[in-house]
């Protein structure tokens, strides 16, 4: 079977930030490594069936926000633990999305969110209170929803 798998080069030690990563998700786990090597150092991660690798091997490399991870959270106490966690040394932003303190950018939305921006005729009031938060409240987005 094909998978596809997050690569990501990151500047900080891979220790830290698996640790971290596998801390996030209740079944989160480090499946390999950290192999920590002169140059270089590596890891998998592996949380809610998807797989993320870690690398660092110096810093030629550099993230951006082009590139995000989306979680889909069930409720607002989802979101308030994620978005706290990432926030941790991070640093967040509009709509949801926080670039956290190894400089992964996340998107922290409700799992309805894509179905409540399409709506044909409250999706743009959906998004126009989004577009103010930078953690998402579901309540509000609901009730722009619900007006």
């Amino acid at each position: 079977m094909l998978t596809v798998t997050p690569f990501l080069w990151i500047q900080h030690p891979v220790d830290e930030a698996a640790t971290f990563y596998a801390g996030l998700f209740d079944d989160g786990e480090i499946v390999s490594g950290p192999d920590v090597g002169d140059e270089m150092s590596s890891a998998t991660v592996r949380f809610n069936g998807q797989t993320l690798h870690l690398f660092n091997a110096g810093s030629q490399r550099e993230l951006t926000e082009a590139f995000s991870l989306m979680v889909t959270c069930s409720s607002q106490a989802e979101i308030d633990r994620l978005w706290d966690a990432l926030c941790d040394g991070g640093q967040p932003t509009m709509c949801g999305w926080v670039t956290d303190r190894f400089g992964v950018t996340w998107q922290v939305i409700p799992e309805d969110l894509q179905e409540w921006l399409s709506d044909p005729t409250r999706g743009g009031e959906v998004a126009k209170v989004m577009l103010q938060m930078q953690k998402l409240e579901m309540a509000a987005l609901q009730a722009a929803l619900q007006a």
